[in-house]
């Protein structure tokens, strides 16, 4: 819901990060490092230190969006690159769902029916992103996908895994909630496809 104004915002104080960065490492790689950050992530979560797993939470998230912007810098703009970082996104966000459930027994349906709903919710985006892209619409961003609106984002999305992190007793409720957001993107991308593409 944010992320357009957030990514406009952050570009100032993601440029001094990026410049390093982009003297040393290739988009690509950045998007590796922060994969791998996030993967590490995963395993605290599941193993309950909450403290150092929210901390390398905000690395990942800190690092996927600094792999576009080292991509700009370097002139690397590419597809490959797009590709990996958006199947990153997928599989950590997953992850996280998994890592949770192995820490939180209690919360295994709620979330089951959010993995449910990110999964409705990615192929929604997906297929209307790959139909957009092969009738050469017009990007509404500098993304390399074609990203249309939704109430819950890759912000909100974030802020889910922090609050899970922060409130871990309250898991299955910010679940729930968050499922309820997800499903509700899923609803306004599949009004987006049949009003764009009848």
């Amino acid at each position: 819901m944010l992320d357009e104004e957030l990514r406009r915002g952050a570009k100032p104080f993601y440029r001094p990060l990026a410049g390093p960065l982009a003297g040393r490492l290739s988009a690509n790689a950045v998007t590796g490092l922060g994969f791998g950050v996030g993967l590490v992530c995963l395993v605290c979560v599941a193993a309950g230190t909450n403290g150092l797993a929210l901390g390398l939470w905000l690395v990942n998230r800190l690092l996927d969006g600094l792999d576009g912007e080292v991509a700009r810098l370097r002139g690397e703009d590419s597809e490959l690159g797009s590709y990996l970082d958006i199947t990153a996104d997928f599989a950590l966000y997953g992850g996280l769902l998994v890592a949770l459930a192995v820490q939180h027994p209690d919360a295994r349906l709620a979330l089951v029916v959010l993995f449910f709903a990110y999964y409705l919710n990615g192929s929604a985006f997906l297929a209307l992103s790959s139909v957009l892209e092969r009738l050469k619409a017009e990007r509404g961003t500098e993304r390399g996908l074609h990203f249309r609106r939704s109430l819950a984002e890759g912000f909100e999305t974030v802020a889910y895994g922090v609050l899970v992190l922060l409130l871990p007793q309250h898991v299955p409720l910010l679940s729930w909630a968050f499922a309820a957001m997800v499903f509700v993107s899923a609803g306004q991308r599949l009004a987006d496809a049949r009003r764009m593409l009848r």
